[in-house]
């Protein structure tokens, strides 16, 4: 087995002192020439430096852990690329962690994986249910499409995306409105971004004197059962339904229900969407846009800025929704 080279045996190879060494794998302030000596020596010898240890020394891993739930959709993963990216060419590298159970977080802490990396963006996932429930939390977090008043947080605007579905589907005199909703089961990765979406597009219809009806808020589990039944029933026996489906794939399952139906979206039906994931143009949804890609990149540029200085100002990042008016609605 080969021999693990320590701190101790570059330094004294190279002839600086160990703290120059450590300066050096940490980022720290040293001469450039004296700098390149350790590095060629570190390379020579094929020193891989470990992250808890140089954690311990006050150090940084170069590395931030995502926490996320399980990745279902193109949404989450757009956050993560575009994030990714970001972080990879500031010489960073990201972790994912799907975080699917309640067991999987306390194994996280107890491995000490999470104390690991300089810093933790929290995407989807909300601060109470997770941290919240620990004490002395002593890494920078990032919450991604959420928001706590004591961290950086990067967020949507969703009340006012289900504001703008109802006002669409208002201007195209829908007789009658409905809306695709999702209720997450576990209370782990719960959020109430969808329920934001649905109070903004009740409170709209509210002031044009329209009451959602709750029999008309279907909620759906990505549209199995029952859920596709209503829908079905929907297309067929109200004339020119205004739906509101509170995710893009939701909206898929409502158009390709609908091709088997012979009916026409914009004619037949009106149907607006929300993210804009890839599809949707080619497709031509309707649909509430989301800047998914400036999201993550931003959640990447507050965590390394929180790491760089752990004491600076907290920062609330809020981005707006917009309307991509398409053929369907």
């Amino acid at each position: 087995m080969k021999k693990k080279i320590t701190i101790r045996e570059i330094a004294k190879i190279a002839g600086v002192g160990v703290g120059t060494v450590s300066r050096v794998l940490n980022g720290g302030a040293v001469k450039p020439e004296t700098k390149k000596l350790v590095m060629d020596t570190i390379e020579r010898l094929g020193y891989i430096p470990n992250a808890s240890a140089r954690k311990l020394a006050g150090g940084k891993t170069k590395s931030v852990m995502m926490l996320t739930p399980e990745i279902k959709t193109e949404f989450h993963w757009r956050l993560i690329k575009s994030m990714d990216k970001y972080l990879d060419e500031m010489d960073y590298q990201t972790i994912i962690y799907p975080l699917i159970s309640k067991n999987r977080f306390e194994k996280l802490f107890a491995s000490h994986n999470i104390h690991e990396v300089d810093g933790v963006v929290l995407c989807t996932l909300t601060f109470e249910k997770t941290f919240g429930q620990k004490k002395n939390i002593d890494f920078p977090i990032v919450l991604l499409e959420g928001l706590v008043e004591s961290y950086d947080s990067v967020y949507l605007d969703n009340y006012l995306g289900g504001v703008q579905a109802a006002k669409v589907l208002l201007e195209d005199e829908a007789s009658e409105f409905f809306v695709l909703y999702y209720e997450e089961t576990n209370p782990l990765l719960s959020n109430d971004n969808i329920l934001q979406r649905l109070k903004g597009f009740q409170d709209r219809l509210r002031e044009s004197g329209i009451e959602l009806p709750d029999e008309n808020v279907i909620n759906v589990d990505f549209f199995l059962g029952s859920a596709h039944e209503k829908i079905v029933q929907v297309l067929t026996k109200v004339e020119k339904p205004g739906i509101f489906a509170t995710t893009d794939n939701f909206a898929l399952n409502v158009l390709e229900t609908a091709k088997t139906l012979g009916k026409t979206p914009g004619k037949d039906f009106f149907l607006i969407g929300y993210d804009d994931q890839f599809w949707a143009e080619e497709l031509g949804l309707t649909t509430i846009g989301q800047p998914i890609e400036e999201m993550g990149k931003t959640a990447g540029e507050l965590i390394l800025k929180r790491i760089e200085n752990p004491m600076g100002s907290i920062q609330h990042i809020k981005f707006l929704p917009a309307v991509v008016r398409r053929n369907t609605a």
